[in-house]
């Protein structure tokens, strides 16, 4: 993935023009400070890519475990957390 590296101030300058160019292209944005890495904006994975991924997870998951048990449902359980969409940390 190609990655872009922005200063602090740069990116605050241009949030909304990095942002679109992350979620148009699929490049990451390194912010950073004082040449320290501090954050990095990364686009969000389609939908239909993460319930592909869960599909084939849960295909894989049949075929080495065939009966139904706890760990098949532990599993299902730990999949549906990593499908929810990212949290909002400004709420």
């Amino acid at each position: 993935m190609i990655e872009t590296v922005l200063t602090i101030e740069d990116a605050a300058r241009c949030l909304s023009e990095v942002v679109e160019r992350v979620h148009a292209k699929g490049e990451a944005a390194l912010i950073v400070k004082s040449g320290r890495p501090l954050a990095r904006i990364v686009p969000v994975p389609e939908g239909e890519q993460i319930a592909e991924d869960l599909i084939a997870f849960l295909r894989r998951w049949r075929k080495e475990y065939p009966e139904a048990d706890e760990q098949f449902a532990a599993a299902v359980e730990e999949s549906r957390k990593a499908v929810r969409p990212p949290c909002d940390p400004w709420e």
